[in-house]
């Protein structure tokens, strides 16, 4: 398969950033460059017939709803028309590439494979970064975090890094200092470029590599393979305790959930559920840090709110949320309410219900037929993937993000290998369907997201 090269380089290169500490490689644009490469693959597989041109149920929705960022984009930011335009060709491609360049389930396995490995490669620097001691890292201050490199001086609090060694007009933090340059933020773990917040890249690390480790496990035969993959899950979940983060302990307890729930039946949410508390109350961030930082949450959803109401159809543009608010959205929802109007936020949520009715509708008729153990199982991993990813988009502006991005197309990749082997597979976005989607994106926008916020004092 020419087009799987590409989209294994594109993987490594979006999430793991090499890039940003091998100098070397900031010599040649290889986001440009793998992108092409994609494309190319994708269309010498199609000419040596080795893939079928066919449509993955969310294509029609992700090609309209890239088209509306555009064109949003053009009409109230066209300056940066070129930019944003270049964003969303490398994210379709990204997309498009794994939805349709995989329609086998052993190269399946070899693109998710790709992502197991970059994401526990990730996973390790940043377990390294939370047991390494602190440094004193100096700065530009920005948004309350530091914009600086470590300068080597052992320290125990911010306020001993500040002395005669100190640099003039720098601000410092003491934080932990890991490898290839990676430090912590207010003693969070977190990596560079899309995962450089703590929230983001626990998200990453639990739907990227804990349950595709589990369904690794599920399919080897091999003891030793069995371990590694058990080994590397516990890592997972290990780092995901250092960034302290609420939603990312909650998306890993959702991800085990899934599996509990297909396994045991929906009454075991109640035990497990019981089970989980402890674990969010004492592993995540807690006092008068995290209380601040949800009610800057929803002071962004309120500032988001206001963005649609004064431009409900076309939004303000693609990536101008924080050229009106201080900080992000914090939710996906909002993000694309904001940036897009009605229109985009109903367009993205479409593509996450008719997802997500892939995998659900998939892995019921799965497990009836004989032989269909790798579908089932895949099938299994992507569904609890992305139910730890639709339930912390609520609080992180993840509407164009990679890692999300990633697993629609792994999503869209599995119906095509379905389909290859069973082609009455078919899953369509019937009337019945975007009445739902509607009446979902119309209570959320005019009812629950404004009376939520007047509850909580922010409209």
């Amino acid at each position: 398969m020419f087009a799987i090269p590409g989209v294994a380089c594109l993987i490594v290169f979006i999430l793991a950033r090499p890039q940003e500490f091998i100098p070397l490689l900031q010599r040649v644009p290889f986001l440009h460059l793998f992108t092409a490469l994609c494309g190319l693959g994708w269309v010498i597989d199609i000419r040596l017939r080795r893939l079928q041109p066919i449509g993955t149920p969310a294509l029609p929705w992700a090609l309209v709803f890239l088209a509306w960022a555009v064109i949003s984009t053009a009409i109230m930011v066209p300056e940066l028309l070129l930019s944003k335009g270049v964003e969303m060709a490398i994210l379709f491609a990204l997309y498009g590439t794994i939805a349709h360049g995989v329609q086998r389930f052993r190269t399946f396995q070899a693109v998710a494979g790709v992502l197991v490995a970059t994401c526990l490669f990730i996973t390790f620097v940043c377990f390294h970064q939370g047991l390494s001691p602190t440094q004193c890292v100096g700065g530009q201050e920005l948004a309350g975090e530091i914009n600086g490199k470590p300068d080597g001086r052992e320290c125990e609090n911010n306020e001993r890094c500040y002395g005669p060694d100190a640099e003039p007009g720098l601000e410092y933090r003491c934080e932990h200092v890991g490898l290839f340059g990676t430090y912590s933020v207010q003693g969070r773990i977190r990596y560079r470029g899309e995962l450089q917040d703590p929230n983001e890249v626990s998200l990453a690390m639990t739907a990227g590599a804990l349950s595709l480790l589990i369904a690794f496990a599920r399919r080897k035969r091999n003891p030793f393979a069995v371990l590694v993959c058990v080994a590397g899950i516990g890592l997972v979940i290990a780092t995901v305790f250092l960034s302290q983060s609420r939603g990312g302990l909650l998306s890993a307890m959702l991800v085990l959930g899934v599996y509990v729930v297909r396994r045991y039946g929906v009454w075991t949410m109640i035990p497990a559920a019981a089970a989980a508390l402890p674990v969010l109350l004492f592993g995540g961030r807690g006092g008068a840090s995290a209380d601040t930082s949800t009610q800057l949450r929803y002071e962004a959803w309120a500032t988001g709110l206001d963005m649609f109401k004064n431009n409900p159809i076309f939004g303000v543009g693609l990536g101008q949320f924080n050229e009106h608010h201080y900080l992000t959205a914090h939710n996906s929802f909002v993000l694309t309410l904001a940036e897009l109007g009605f229109i985009g936020m109903f367009l993205f949520t479409t593509i996450l219900y008719i997802s997500v009715k892939s995998l659900i509708l998939g892995v019921r008729d799965l497990g009836k037929i004989p032989g269909a153990e790798a579908a089932h199982v895949w099938g299994m991993a992507l569904l609890a993937s992305i139910a730890g990813i639709l339930f912390q988009i609520n609080t992180l502006s993840f509407a164009y993000h990679s890692v999300l991005w990633i697993f629609l197309g792994l999503i869209g990749a599995w119906s095509g290998a379905i389909r290859t082997h069973m082609p009455e597979f078919k899953i369509r976005m019937t009337w019945r369907d975007v009445l739902i989607v509607l009446v979902g994106c119309v209570g959320y926008a005019f009812v629950v997201l404004p009376i939520f916020l007047k509850y909580k004092g922010e409209l």
